[in-house]
């Protein structure tokens, strides 16, 4: 393929997902007002330029005396007064405001003004500027096409995923939708127009569809209601006029969690086998599969390491308040919270490992030039290789 075509597919694919994100997008976006916290007041950001005291308070509203910390910010509305209320009771290591500080205000009362956290804007930018020079460093062009490939799964997952979750739309269906959309423009702005990209492509999802399979039969086989801790539970709760399907959030949680592992495997196998076609070393559709499973051993272990490890990590804390609290063992491994990790982490990885010949099949039917080898001359096939190789060493 000429660089002209390349060119066509890679900002085809460009254009194809912008609008894929601007229709869904239109598409799944329902306005929700919710009533509580978030409802009816105000958030502005400011930097603190006075700190007046601390005085403790008791109100019915608090389970304990507390500590506020009056202070004056200046914000894009002026010069106001606010208050920062700790519990004196928390064990947590809070850190009273200073001069100077960035805060995030919240008002739900005119002119009343309440400390809703650190503004940490600036070093999360920093942090992800730093990471996207890296890239660029490290990667060229590639890591610019990186970046270009991670923008646009975040608009896949930002603009129109969980906005068709919160307007009723079919969880399964969006989630698969979305999968399949940034596998495929993740490989083709990243990786190339190539077999390389394709036989990579059909290899992750049809792992991905493994996973969607599986986790559909153990949602059922393991009576799974999807209450699994309280943000679950405050999904349930949410003042809209349908229930969201918490089972179909957690089905939605382990596709997209094990996605960017189940590229990664798949791309790696493919790119492998691809440099040994280029190598010159002919082979068959058997021995690319063969090829793929012994590099594919050597991948899987910490591929799996890497998907299990950060399953364990997102639900640590959990893990550790049960623990505390001497629950024994039969009660904690079947505790939803728990067995939810350990099922996401077993789909996950299970799906991972499957990528890889599903991967190798594919690339092997791909790359496989059935006019390479000699028709019906009876020669054996290394015996073959090695005698082309050595013709074209030759030249």
């Amino acid at each position: 393929m000429d660089t002209a075509k390349k060119r066509i597919i890679y900002f085809g694919a460009i254009i194809a997902a912008l609008i894929y994100i601007f229709a869904g997008n239109r598409l799944n976006y329902k306005k929700i007002h919710l009533e509580g916290a978030a409802g009816g007041g105000t958030t502005i950001s400011g930097v603190v330029t006075e700190v007046s005291g601390k005085e403790i308070y008791s109100t019915e509203a608090y389970l304990h005396e507390g500590e506020a910390t009056n202070f004056t910010a200046r914000t894009k509305n002026g010069e106001v007064k606010a208050v920062q209320y700790a519990d004196v009771y928390d064990q947590v290591d809070y850190k009273t405001v200073e001069v100077g500080d960035r805060v995030v205000l919240n008002s739900y009362i005119e002119d009343s003004y309440t400390f809703a956290g650190y503004d940490r804007s600036a070093v999360l930018l920093t942090a992800i500027l730093l990471f996207f020079a890296c890239l660029i460093i490290f990667g060229g062009v590639k890591g610019v096409n990186t970046i270009l490939a991670l923008m646009l799964t975040g608009g896949f997952v930002f603009a129109v995923f969980l906005p068709a979750v919160l307007a009723g739309k079919n969880i399964y269906f969006w989630t698969f939708t979305t999968c399949v959309m940034s596998i495929a423009t993740t490989m083709v702005i990243v990786h190339g127009v190539s077999k390389k990209t394709l036989g990579a492509i059909i290899g992750c999802i049809s792992g991905v569809a493994l996973c969607a399979v599986l986790m559909l039969i153990m949602i059922h086989a393991a009576k799974l209601s999807g209450m699994v801790d309280e943000c679950y539970y405050y999904l349930s709760i949410l003042d809209i006029d349908f229930t969201i399907d918490l089972k179909a959030v957690v089905f939605a949680g382990v596709l997209i969690g094990a996605l960017g592992a189940v590229m990664d495997v798949s791309i790696s196998i493919a790119t492998s086998l691809w440099e040994i076609k280029e190598k010159g070393v002919d082979m068959d559709v058997s021995d690319y599969f063969r090829s793929c499973l012994n590099i594919g051993r050597d991948i899987m272990g910490t591929m799996t390491n890497t998907l299990i490890l950060a399953y364990i990590g997102t639900c640590l804390a959990e893990v550790l308040l049960l623990y505390a609290n001497n629950y024994n063992l039969l009660e904690l491994v079947n505790r939803e919270v728990v067995v939810t990790q350990i099922i996401q982490s077993l789909i996950g990885s299970t799906g991972l490992l499957f990528t890889i010949p599903f991967t190798g099949l594919v690339c092997g039917v791909l790359f496989y030039d059935k006019y390479a080898f000699p028709e019906d001359t009876g020669e054996e096939f290394m015996p073959y290789v090695k005698k082309k190789n050595e013709d074209k060493s030759e030249k």
